[in-house]
């Protein structure tokens, strides 16, 4: 007679497994449903706006009053065991009154949630293989700049599964989004659905070494304003390798790999390899040397590129550090041809002072280019470029087709619309680009451009390049000075008609007082450029001071003002910032807080008169939060004006 072997369940398998160990270790016992924490707060909200919107066939008037409040709940639990299951539960809730269909009025709160529910659970935590699983659900309005208010949903869900195994570990996760933008102002929408799988493991075979290959697989939809989707997939391979060899690692091998294969709407297969060493040798010399290789394939193009560069660096005593370099690239693309090569050398000083002390550098660079090609349209993809308020920047070419410049975010999915998010001014040859404050490109972001321009035929040049740098240090760093030069220019021309060389001499001195609470400096740079001529004169200072027990003030300003000496009409860009911020204590648990902010800019496209500012009383009573504030908002941004007031309170009772 044969008897049925009563197999354990699965089930009960991982919770004997979850509990060998951590029981003997923490003492928890088994039980069903255990509330570790709870935690959260209780909101009430009011406000009172008052707004005027006036400009070119506009003329609005608005007044909104609304009351909300909402439950926000945090909570922990363990689930059979702690070593099983840990669950965290975040859920926020806050109804209002009004009806508005979308929200045109500044907000000086950087993020208010309305809805979201955010669940995690950890298994095995204390295990070798651990699993976290997630899904997150908020809807969210949110402030841009003061400028613009963004209605964002988001859902979110996924997991990572890893193994802890000191042979070969290993980490899997997956990651599904959803999610849409709405600027309330515009009526623009973005949308995206997105799916990514990735896995990476890691080896180390010895003490001196690092390995690490990584793998991801991202699907993804985009859709813009003007419902035009987007959608690709992307396979991306990478393997990376650190390798420290000789006696307190003097020799050091670092390797990069990858194989990025994207297929959708924008076909892109690009191949990489990167080698970089570094040697310590006798004598206080170093070597640097790098290797890389680029395999570009797109719809359009094919480009093959190879790049060395190596450096020999000397050490003489601790003042004296110098390095000769040389770099050589070769770009074959399908229209053209390229060679460049750059040899120089430099020196950086440094030396004690009283009280204070010197730094001074120079570097020399000679280069050539060789440019092999047919006159032609040349096609631009993803070029990247640093988009910052107070700097000028120029698209890399000239003659660039307007109509074809597009400009995206750093992912290449997100593309931004001229004259809402950035705008295009031309100069002479080239193009300028200047993102517009309040559109959907941040300060100081990264940005792609793809762009056509017309491209000379075969040409041949040498640059030589010069730049000095000094720094001085006095009264114990109180004063400090500062001087750059640096100039270039060109010989040994072939065939360079129609390609636009920058000669270019550029002059830039300034100095700098620093205090215990105040630092303000001054700086003056006249560049004279074949492109892009002009002079800059910058004045700053930064105020931060506690007067009392009671009172804390901080004022900072900045002002720029570039001439542009090549325009038909002389006209200046100025751009003046101002902020404030005052911190005043009644008692212990009560304060005043008046925070202001004031822009001003002017030029060719960008004029803009922009006044924010919050005063806000808060006080706390054990765990009662209470606050009551009045907003003011002004903003003429080329002809287009918004007067804003408002008021506001908050009661939050936390637990």
């Amino acid at each position: 007679m044969i008897q049925k072997v009563q197999y354990p369940t699965i089930l009960s398998i991982l919770l004997v497994w979850s509990g060998i160990g951590y029981s003997q270790n923490n003492g928890n016992s088994f039980s069903l449903w255990k509330l570790n924490s709870v935690s959260g707060e209780v909101t009430l909200n009011g406000q009172y706006r008052e707004q005027q919107r006036t400009g070119i066939n506009i003329n609005e008037n608005q007044k909104s009053s609304y009351l909300s409040g909402g439950l926000l709940l945090k909570t922990n639990s363990s689930i059979i065991h702690p070593n099983f299951l840990v669950l965290d539960i975040d859920a926020a809730y806050m109804p209002e009154t009004r009806r508005d269909k979308f929200i045109i009025i500044p907000d000086q709160a950087e993020v208010r949630t309305f809805k979201k529910l955010d669940i995690g659970a950890s298994f095995f935590k204390e295990k070798k293989i651990t699993l976290d699983l997630y899904g997150n659900f908020d809807q969210s309005f949110s402030s841009r700049e003061n400028l613009t208010n963004v209605k964002s949903t988001n859902k979110h869900w996924g997991g990572t599964l890893g193994y802890n195994s000191k042979i070969l570990p290993i980490v899997l996760d997956f990651h599904s989004r959803k999610w849409e933008e709405e600027e309330v102002q515009t009526g623009r929408t973005y949308k995206m659905d997105q799916n990514i799988f990735g896995a990476r493991m890691s080896k180390a075979f010895t003490k001196y070494d690092r390995n690490e290959i990584r793998y991801s697989h991202d699907e993804n939809t985009n859709s813009n304003q003007n419902l035009f989707r987007i959608s690709n997939t992307i396979d991306n391979l990478e393997f990376v390798s650190y390798i420290g060899l000789g006696s307190k690692e003097k020799y050091n091998l670092t390797t990069m790999i990858s194989d990025f294969n994207q297929h959708g709407i924008s076909n892109l297969k690009r191949f990489q390899a990167s080698e970089n060493i570094t040697i310590q040798l006798p004598a206080n010399l170093s070597l640097l040397g790098n290797y890389n290789y680029y395999n570009i394939r797109q719809n359009s193009y094919v480009l093959d590129q190879q790049g060395i560069n190596a450096s020999l660096g000397h050490q003489l005593f601790k003042s004296l550090q110098s390095r000769i370099n040389y770099e050589y690239n070769s770009i074959k693309h399908t229209v053209y041809q390229e060679s460049n090569t750059k040899t120089g050398f430099e020196f950086n000083y440094s030396k004690s002072l009283p009280g204070g002390q010197l730094l001074i550098s120079y570097k020399y660079d000679r280069y050539h280019q060789n440019y092999i090609s047919d006159p032609v349209s040349l096609t631009i993809s993803d070029e990247q470029y640093s988009l910052t308020d107070s700097k000028i920047i120029l698209l890399r070419l000239p003659d660039i087709s307007l109509a074809s410049v597009v400009v995206k975010d750093i992912t290449g999915t997100i593309i931004y619309v001229n004259g809402l998010d950035y705008i295009l001014i031309e100069r002479n040859q080239f193009i300028e680009i200047r993102r517009i404050p309040g559109g959907s490109i941040p300060d100081k972001s990264i940005v792609l451009i793809d762009y056509l321009a017309t491209q000379a035929g075969t040409y041949k040049y040498d640059a030589n390049s010069h730049a000095l740098s000094s720094n001085l240090y006095l009264l114990n760093n109180l004063l400090s000075f500062y001087y750059r030069f640096s100039t270039q220019d060109y010989s040994n021309l072939e065939k360079t008609d129609f390609v636009m060389l920058n000669y270019f001499t550029q002059n830039v001195a300034g100095c700098r007082l620093d205090l215990k609470f105040i630092n303000a400096g001054a700086e003056y740079e006249n560049y004279k450029s074949s492109i892009l001529p002009y002079h800059m004169t910058r004045y700053y200072v930064n105020f931060q001071k506690e007067i009392g027990k009671k009172v804390m003030l901080m004022l900072n300003g900045n002002l720029q003002d570039y001439v542009m000496l090549n325009e038909a009409e002389t006209r200046n860009q100025k751009y003046l910032d101002i902020t404030g911020r005052l911190i005043y204590s009644f008692v212990k648990q009560t304060h005043l807080d008046v925070d202001l902010m004031y822009r001003k800019q002017s030029g060719r496209g960008i004029d803009l008169d922009l006044l924010t500012s919050r005063s806000e009383v808060t006080s706390v009573v054990n765990r009662l939060y209470l606050s009551v504030g009045v907003e003011l908002y002004r903003r003429n941004y080329v002809g287009e004006k918004i007067n804003f007031k408002g008021t506001y309170f908050k009661i939050v009772r936390k637990f």
